[in-house]
């Protein structure tokens, strides 16, 4: 194998859906870069590469097509549109019948509070990340939302008390 191959997952991360895509110096500049602003105009790209914008799109479109690049999106502040309270809730689930985690999983992916939905080993089944107004709007979420979701058998709430670290950048090291 080539030291240039990277291993990127795909859709269901599992080491089964993994694909090899061997990224050279200039793809992991370009998803550096793309990672810090997502709104950097394909010019200016080729610009910091040094190479002529159709080039430069042709290597963006490559890493769309593969997978690689996902999509663009706008960071906000939750606080500041009225989403200030996060809950980090984990889920045991009641049985393991793949009919019922199916549910759960479509229940869950449905629920506009829920931004991040993890399956995890250990005591709980799945991780959950959870934005509210408050914590009373929170309680509404759980009582009234999460504990009717099929297939929901223990839950363990964790409020964050702050923010220390919260980066979205994945570390791509060149070839």
């Amino acid at each position: 194998m080539s030291d240039k191959m990277e291993y990127i997952q795909t859709k269901n991360h599992s080491p089964e859906t993994m694909e090899a895509f061997v990224l050279d110096e200039i793809d992991c500049k370009i998803l550096d870069w793309l990672q810090e602003d997502s709104s950097i105009t394909n010019v200016e790209l080729a610009r910091r590469l040094s190479l002529a914008p159709a080039t430069t799109l042709d290597r963006v479109k490559k890493l769309k097509q593969r997978g690689v690049i996902k999509g663009h999106v706008v960071l906000i502040d939750p606080a500041r549109v009225g989403k200030g309270t996060t809950a980090f809730v984990s889920v045991a689930l009641a049985s393991h019948q793949a009919d019922l985690v199916k549910q759960f999983r479509d229940s869950v992916s449905a629920l506009p509070e829920v931004l991040e939905c993890h399956h995890i080993s250990g005591e709980y089944d799945y991780l959950l990340k959870v934005v509210s107004e408050d914590i009373r709007r929170y309680e509404d979420f759980l009582l009234g939302t999460l504990v009717a979701t099929p297939n929901v058998g223990k839950i363990h709430t964790s409020f964050v008390l702050s923010t220390v670290k919260h980066k979205t950048k994945i570390p791509i090291k060149g070839p």
